[in-house]
């Protein structure tokens, strides 16, 4: 069962239409694929969101892909995730909609060293801005605020590192509640009620724990320097902070690669109770879709072991948590979503 879009099979991707990402010195790239930033298409510093999203740099992305030569941009040869719909006339290359979806590193820095994040590639090409400011920040949200339906805080550093974290999520919310606001963490942080209690209350709506292993020894391989103990009682500390304080947000998903270290029949269902013990709200394989030596030998794209674990691979079950329903201005269509009680 193939888990991921195969770019072979769509040289076509709709992302420079319908979604813009920033990186902590205020670089947009096309997608969080590129947190090396390796094809910049203009910063906030510099210039407005309205110059960059209609730029010569986003004007020029958007003509090859309309031609057909989207493997002429080195980047969009590697990415697993290209949007194969788009807006109906894929000839325009200016004057659209500000884009509907946002991927922000207010943090490029991170606190592990997990062999599959180039930290040099990552830090080493911000300009020696690893954390984004609140002005930058303020002006990539402003402007996309009115047409904002979907944000990812976290791209290629551990967002939760940045000290406003809690007022940069906040304005996200405060300038369009309904905005689905997700993000993806380590865990190593919300070691206290205030901390734990402040990401219940920031208006977040998912948080997505990455944990790749039920046991310190397997799960330290990857997760290089993080203590196991210590994100299990993080994740455990928000789901009772989110409980005492009587909300339903955020919802918080447990979600684990698979690497040939931690794929046995045994430890995965050592996971899975774990999963349950805590009362986590989702629980999710994910591939590991970089290529490693280390991958999974039993689980990966094309593996016949792959449909076994179908229902619980983050693939398929990400959806699960979704948005009301929105006017799609690239398609023309109005996308029904199931919308989870807030």
């Amino acid at each position: 069962m193939d888990t991921r879009i195969d770019p072979g099979k769509h040289p076509y991707c709709a992302r420079p239409w319908r979604q813009v990402t920033f990186l902590s010195d205020g670089t947009a790239v096309c997608a969080c694929i590129d947190a090396a930033r390796t094809n910049p298409l203009g910063n906030i510093h510099e210039r407005t969101f309205d110059e960059i999203w209609n730029g010569p740099e986003y004007r020029q992305l958007r003509g090859l892909i309309a031609s057909d030569q989207i493997d002429a941009v080195p980047i969009c040869q590697q990415c697993p995730n290209r949007i194969s719909d788009g807006p109906a006339d894929r000839s325009k290359v200016e004057g659209f909609p500000y884009p509907t979806s946002l991927y922000l590193e207010s943090v490029a820095a991170c606190n592990l060293k997990c062999p599959g994040c180039d930290r040099e590639a990552i830090e080493g090409n911000r300009d020696g801005k690893l954390v984004m400011d609140m002005d930058a920040y303020k002006k990539i949200i402003d402007p996309l605020s009115p047409n904002l339906t979907y944000m990812e805080y976290h791209l290629g550093g551990e967002n939760f590192m940045h000290k406003q974290w809690p007022e940069m999520i906040r304005y996200a919310k405060d300038n369009n509640p309904n905005v689905f606001v997700l993000t993806s963490t380590n865990g190593h942080y919300f070691r206290n009620t205030e901390e734990r209690e402040a990401l219940v209350n920031c208006g977040i709506d998912g948080v997505i724990f990455s944990i790749d292993g039920a046991t310190q020894e397997s799960y330290e391989k990857y997760r290089v320097r993080g203590k196991l103990d210590l994100v299990l009682d993080a994740m455990k500390g928000v789901i009772e902070a989110r409980e005492r304080l009587g909300k339903t947000r955020p919802l918080i998903c447990w979600r684990y690669i698979l690497f040939e270290w931690n794929d046995s029949e045994e430890e995965m269902n050592l996971a899975r109770q774990m999963a349950k013990d805590i009362g986590v709200d989702f629980f999710a394989w994910h591939l590991n879709v970089a290529e490693a030596d280390y991958s999974s030998d039993r689980y990966h794209i094309g593996s016949p072991h792959l449909e076994e674990i179908a229902d619980e691979l983050w693939d398929n079950i990400q959806y699960s948590v979704q948005l009301p329903a929105v006017y799609d201005p690239y398609s023309d269509t109005t996308i029904q979503h199931t919308s989870v009680e807030a």
